[in-house]
């Protein structure tokens, strides 16, 4: 699996870049049989976030550092050095650009978009 990632250089500007999860197995839930799982994140909370059609946000950063998953409608994601990328269902982007220019989201197309935003320490 691959999550997107985006942070900010020394100079603050913001990039994308992908990342790749490994798995494990492991006894995770006994008596259920052996799966495969990732390293554990901690987490600051879940919150859903709701966001119109046509909505779009300027320099954005986040206030820490923070996992956002697209649940509905899409979202495009602008760094500050221009690469693009458009968050569909399921995608996943890990927000790390909270110093520095920060990011422009713009949700895409007739449909609001709904995410999931989990903060990690």
């Amino acid at each position: 699996m691959q999550y997107l990632r985006l942070y900010s250089d020394k100079r603050g500007e913001s990039h994308f870049e992908k990342v790749s999860i490994e798995f494990d197995e492991a006894d995770y839930r006994p008596p259920a049989p052996l799966l495969y799982v990732s390293h554990a994140f901690q987490a600051d909370g879940f919150q859903f976030v709701r966001l119109p059609s046509g909505w779009t946000g300027e320099s954005i950063r986040p206030p820490k550092k923070q996992f956002l998953t697209c649940l509905a409608g899409e979202l495009e994601v602008t760094a500050s050095d221009g690469e693009k990328h458009v968050l569909d269902t399921g995608d996943v982007v890990l927000m790390e650009d909270v110093d520095g220019k920060g990011h422009k989201t713009h949700v895409k197309g007739t449909r609001e978009c709904i995410v999931a935003v989990v903060p990690v320490l």
